[in-house]
Formats: C-alpha cells, structure tokens, sequence
C-alpha cells in the first residue's frame, strides 16, 4: 500500500512539474526578430554587389512590421517599450543596435515567396555569390549589428564592429557565449509562414526556440483556396466532359 502512495505521489508530481510553465530566461539572452509579410514583387530590394553590411546599412526596402525612431505608432515600437521595457531610443541607428528587436531590412526581391524567403532568413549560405554586397542571412545580421570585438582595451578607436567582430568572437568561444545565439521570431502573415518554413526546412540550424506568428495564412489564404477550388472543379468538368464525349 505504501509503494502504491508512492508511486501515485511520483507521478502526481511529476504531472504538476511539466504543468507549471517555467520561467522565460532573460530577453538579453535571445535575438528577436519581427519578420514582415508579403509584399509586391518589386518591394523589397534588389541585388547590388555595392551593398554594405546590416551594421553601417540603413533600412532598406520597405518590408517591415515596424520601425524606430519617429514611427511610434509601429508594432516595433510598442514591444520594445511596453514588453521588452526597453527606453525610448533617440534614433533608428541606437535602436537597431540597442534594442531586443531586429527589424532593419525587408526581404529581397521577389519579397512574397515564403520558400526563397525562408532561405534568406537561416541559410547562412543564402548570399555565397556575393550577389545582395555584404548582406547576410538574417539571423546573422541579427548577431552582427551587436558584435563588438575589443582590440585594445586602452584604445576604443581599434574595436570591431558587425561582421568583422562576429566573425573574430567565433574564434574565440568565451566571447561568442556572451553573444546571444537564440532566437525569437515574430511573424506577420506572410512572415509566420517564412519562420514556420525555415524551421521546418532542410537548412534549420536549430536555434530558434519560440515563434509567435500574427494572422499568418498558415493553412492558405481564403482567395488562394478559392481559386485552388475552382481550378480542381474546372478540372474534374474537364475530366467528365471528355469521358461522355468517348463514350
């Protein structure tokens, strides 16, 4: 009977330990990341080998959930503020480099392909050719527009900044670890299903632990499925009309 206590008492505690949700780390911990919705082919940015890197970039194409700076009626903006409790940035450039969120750039063109769009977002070999300049998988980019790397503690001026330093602190553990490697992603409708996408495929690097989608057409859109249907009913008369004219 006592075993029997005991055994009912192990498992009741077990039960309530994976119920009780358990803490979230610290946000300084994670990159997170707004990812924007579909846009016209034409909206994002195009390819130019001149393009800097995110770190000295400013926004570029006009795919983004939201912004800094003067646009404080922006998704970004709010979450920064009223869940992160991150202070009011001066400027977008304090912001981008300050601030939990990453937002800083839309998607190249075409910027409403999912599929393509999920291979910029995590393949780290998205931009091999040189083809976007210095731009690099966005999960990268937001690594780099926080990578310091200090050459000299006694001269500020010899730090390096973006890719330079990101890829400098991975050669040296102890300080990429103080980097944050983890992601966050927030998806806006096109963007959830890019976010879903990139962890369900094939170049997923493992590193993203939580993704928060809004009105994301996860299951098609209603004019898609629509016109899907349409096409399979005109398909089936097709079907049907030339069996009875065999006959």
């Amino acid at each position: 009977m006592k075993r029997l206590i005991a055994c009912i008492l192990l498992v009741a505690f077990t039960a309530v330990s994976w119920a009780v949700p358990k803490p979230m780390e610290s946000i300084t911990n994670y990159n997170v990341m707004m990812i924007h919705g579909a846009l016209g082919a034409d909206q994002g940015f195009g390819a130019d080998k001149s393009i800097p890197e995110a770190t000295y970039d400013s926004y570029r194409g006009s795919g983004h959930i939201g912004r800094y700076g003067d646009h404080k009626d922006r998704i970004t903006y709010w979450i920064s503020r009223n869940i992160f409790e991150e202070p009011d940035w001066d400027n977008a450039k304090d912001a981008v480099r300050a601030s939990s969120i990453y937002t800083w750039r839309a998607f190249t063109n075409p910027a409403n392909s999912s599929i393509n769009n999920a291979v910029e977002l995590g393949d780290r070999t998205w931009n091999k050719y040189d083809k976007y300049g210095k731009r690099r998988a966005l999960i990268e980019e937001a690594q780099e527009v926080k990578a310091k790397f200090v050459v000299d503690p006694n001269d500020t001026s010899k730090d390096l900044h973006g890719q330079e330093a990101l890829d400098s602190m991975r050669n040296h553990p102890d300080l990429y670890r103080q980097l944050a490697s983890r992601y966050i992603l927030i998806g806006h409708s096109m963007g959830g299903v890019v976010s879903r996408e990139y962890v369900q495929g094939n170049f997923y690097n493992g590193d993203v632990d939580k993704i928060i989608t809004l009105d994301s057409p996860h299951e098609g859109t209603g004019a898609l499925n629509m016109q899907l249907g349409l096409l399979l009913f005109c398909s089936k008369m097709r079907r049907k009309s030339f069996k009875e004219n065999r006959v």
